[in-house]
């Protein structure tokens, strides 16, 4: 009979990994989108950004960012704010998860940082 050997498994504590990541906002890697945004409408919970990219971010030309209560919101300090506080006009910063790809763009917004 033919004895069949287990393959070794390495266990990598992750813990230390974890903690360090979830200490950041969402915000502080390299953001996906900078523009203006050109209006705000509020319905609900969700506020809607109209975005007119910066040169550079043309991807985003037309995209409305939504932003729901789950996401980050962050003043040019990286302070909390709300997001009903974001005004047309305002300079942003977008970070997304994922966006469709269409035309315009649509994108799971992750965090917002006002920085004007």
């Amino acid at each position: 009979m033919r004895t069949m050997r287990r393959p070794a498994v390495l266990a990598v504590p992750l813990v230390g990994l974890l903690v360090v990541s979830g200490c950041k906002p969402i915000g502080t890697g390299e953001s996906n989108a900078v523009g203006t945004v050109a209006s705000v409408a509020v319905a609900d919970d969700v506020v809607s950004l109209s975005f007119i990219p910066d040169a550079g971010y043309e991807y985003y030309s037309g995209t409305i960012f939504d932003v729901g209560p789950e996401v980050g919101v962050w003043d040019a300090d990286w302070g909390t704010m709300a997001a009903t506080d974001i005004s047309a006009g305002a300079t942003i910063e977008v970070w997304a998860a994922v966006c469709a790809e269409s035309y315009p763009v649509q994108c799971d917004v992750t965090g917002v940082r006002v920085l004007d």
